[in-house]
């Protein structure tokens, strides 16, 4: 009910007026001499009070009557909502927020008897595989223990009753001794049991968690073996006791895995983590009880072979012995053999004064091994081994300085057509080194240290845009059909951005692409030899042409001759040199120039020193001669005179070409 009806008001209002009319009439009478001007007054009252009693006023708009019969829900617009991917972020962030806590979960489905186990739960037991049943509990727990875990889950089970329980733990590799595994049973609407809730958590005391510590700090997560900084704290010990007691005898020995890398590259890093792991445990197998044992690099393990008794020399090489054909033996992962080498360098205490001293005749010895292609072996250590090493070291200080100082120079060899008479087609740029205190260096002294750390790319990047300024200046001077090799080792051809440098080096020199050769060999050709094609494609697509280098003293294949653009073919100087007296070496010989003729591939015999060896290679049909016979590598001047004197402009491109470039 309303306290105000506007209706009624109206109404009173209405009859208030009237009367206020009727209370004017007597005055207007008075004043009035005619009593018709009081009809409209008459006339006025009588409307308004009609209007006040009897008339029905209409509802306002605001307040219009509606239906009672019918019920009007009102419209509430809501976003339209994915509950299908609400669902998989709400189990996602369930799941990241088991996998953060510091416990394990676990559920056991009754209908399908299976166990979901959470990360955590293989980490705090030490184990990766946890499948689906309570096996991995049973396999890890004391036997009496895993009797009253089976009896509380059975009441669970049958009585819908929680339950906790504290179990001894076989394996401590998670660095916990005990585990607390609870359970809770849930059930549907009806009150059936569909499945058991639970928690697994380690129970670490005080003293639990300083051994956890100390071992952390000390020990190598990965294997389990001590960690660098502890062999270092070991060996500091042992090199104290030994310069206190000159009659104790220790020995430390470095072991490496061969080619590690390529064990992460062919299979997995998880392979190459469990590889690690076998070897420590076969370290740890075959040492005596008191070495030390430690992992000091990703593939290198370190030992110290304590107070060694009797015959030094003959106990130790038998210890070193045992233990490098212990670590070298097959390994079965996943349903496969592994085979692996290690090479093992071992240094005794009288080689070194300090800490610093042993660990660096140990890696002299390593690197001597690795240098030397020495893989798989054992080596001990000679007074001279590290004395070589600081050469070595000091050779490729020099080698960087050599390089920003531009130190190194081209020689240039003459590659001689003795069925066009003698004449030079071509020219075979070798690199020595004008040190300022030594002189000439010979490549062999420095490119294999070169090699060995990879400044062969920024000297060959130097080389090649020597050889590319050289050769353009004798084209300019008119020799336009004159080639040069250059040499490309496979670190400068594995390099992704190779064939665009090439490019740009042509490009900056202004010299023709078919003026200049690539030698690889045949090792550099069928590495990686899928990239190796599109890399030589690209390379030919330029108009550079290709030579196969030392062909013969490798992988000599015709399959890849046929699917490598290779336009040349080098004799390697090692069957050139016995070919007149050695059949052997002069069959090979002809096998090859067979080859190259059959495929219509050119053919250098490298290494032609005598009248004899020229006279066989001409028989056998070799075109192509480079050796001392004609000359020896010469300087730019040399070079140019020599050009002058045997070069022949009457022959054309084209059958320079058919005779030394193309195939």
């Amino acid at each position: 009910m309303r306290l105000f009806d506007e209706h009624v008001i109206l109404r009173f209002a209405l009859l208030i007026t009237s009367f206020l009319f009727a209370a004017l009439i007597p005055d207007i009478l008075e004043h009035s001499d005619n009593g018709v001007v009081v009809v409209p007054y008459i006339f006025c009252i009588l409307f308004l009070d009609y209007l006040a009693v009897f008339y029905r006023f209409p509802s306002s708009v605001a307040q219009k009557k509606m239906r009672s019969d019918v019920n009007v829900n009102e419209v509430v617009l809501e976003p339209i909502r994915n509950y299908e991917r609400d669902l998989i972020e709400k189990d996602r962030l369930f799941q990241m927020m088991i996998d953060v806590s510091s416990e394990g979960f676990w559920t056991f489905d009754v209908s399908s008897d299976k166990v979901f186990w959470s990360n955590k739960v293989g980490k705090i037991l030490g184990i990766e595989m946890l499948g689906d049943s309570f096996d991995v509990v049973k396999s890890c727990v004391l036997e009496s223990d895993w009797e009253s875990f089976r009896k509380s889950l059975q009441a669970c089970l049958n009585e819908k009753r929680n339950f906790t329980i504290r179990m001894r733990l076989l394996n401590k590799k998670a660095g916990c001794e005990e585990i607390v595994i609870s359970g809770r049973p849930q059930c549907n609407e009806a009150g059936l049991l569909i499945r058991v809730i639970g928690s697994l958590s380690a129970i670490q005391d005080s003293h639990n968690l300083v051994r956890e510590n100390d071992f952390l700090s000390t020990c190598d997560s990965l294997t389990g073996v001590s960690n660098r900084q502890e062999f270092l704290n070991e060996l500091a010990k042992d090199v104290e006791k030994a310069a206190g007691r000159p009659d104790y005898i220790f020995a430390i020995a470095l072991l490496d895995i061969d080619s590690f890398a390529a064990i992460n590259d062919s299979y997995s890093i998880d392979v190459g983590d469990q590889v690690l792991r076998i070897v420590a445990d076969r370290i740890s197998a075959s040492s005596r009880a008191g070495d030390c044992i430690a992992r000091i690099g990703p593939d290198v393990f370190a030992l110290i072979f304590r107070d060694i008794q009797g015959d030094v020399n003959g106990e130790l090489i038998s210890i070193v012995r045992n233990l490098h054909s212990k670590v070298k033996m097959p390994l079965k992962l996943e349903g496969k053999e592994l085979y692996i080498s290690v090479s093992m360098s071992v240094v005794v205490n009288k080689d070194g004064d300090c800490v610093e001293d042993l660990l660096a005749n140990a890696n002299a010895v390593l690197r001597d091994m690795k240098k030397g292609g020495n893989h798989g072996g054992v080596q001990f250590f000679t007074g001279g081994i590290r004395e070589k090493a600081m050469n070595l070291y000091r050779l490729e200080f020099d080698i960087r300085r050599a390089i920003q100082a531009r130190e190194f120079i081209l020689m240039y060899q003459p590659i001689v057509d003795i069925v066009d008479g003698d004449r030079i087609v071509g020219f075979e740029a070798l690199v020595r080194w004008n040190n300022s205190e030594r002189g000439i260096i010979s490549p062999g002294e420095f490119i294999p240290i070169a090699e060995e750390t990879g400044l062969i790319v920024p000297m060959g990047a130097q080389i090649l845009r020597m050889a590319c300024e050289q050769t353009k200046i004798w084209v300019d001077m008119g020799y336009e059909n004159i080639q040069v090799s250059v040499n490309f080792s496979a670190k400068q051809f594995a390099l992704d951005n190779m064939v665009e440098d090439v490019r740009r080096i042509l490009q900056e020199t202004r010299l023709n692409p078919k003026n200049l050769k690539l030698e690889i060999t045949e090792y550099t050709a069928l590495c990686e030899s899928e990239k190796t094609i599109e890399m030589m494609r690209a390379l030919a697509s330029m108009g550079l042409q290709i030579s196969i280098d030392d062909f013969g003293t490798g992988y000599s294949s015709l399959s890849y001759l046929k699917r490598f653009p290779v336009n040349t073919l080098k004799m390697d100087k090692s069957f050139v040199d016995h070919v007149t007296d050695d059949e052997e070496d002069a069959s090979f010989a002809r096998m090859v120039i067979g080859i190259a003729n059959s495929m219509n591939l050119g053919l250098i015999a490298e290494g032609v020193e005598t009248r004899d060896q020229l006279d066989f290679l001409r028989s056998e049909g070799c075109r192509f001669i480079q050796g001392f016979y004609f000359s020896k590598p010469l300087n730019s001047e040399a070079a140019l005179a020599y050009l002058r004197r045997h070069y022949s402009a009457d022959t054309s491109s084209s059958q320079v070409s058919m005779a030394f470039q193309m195939p």
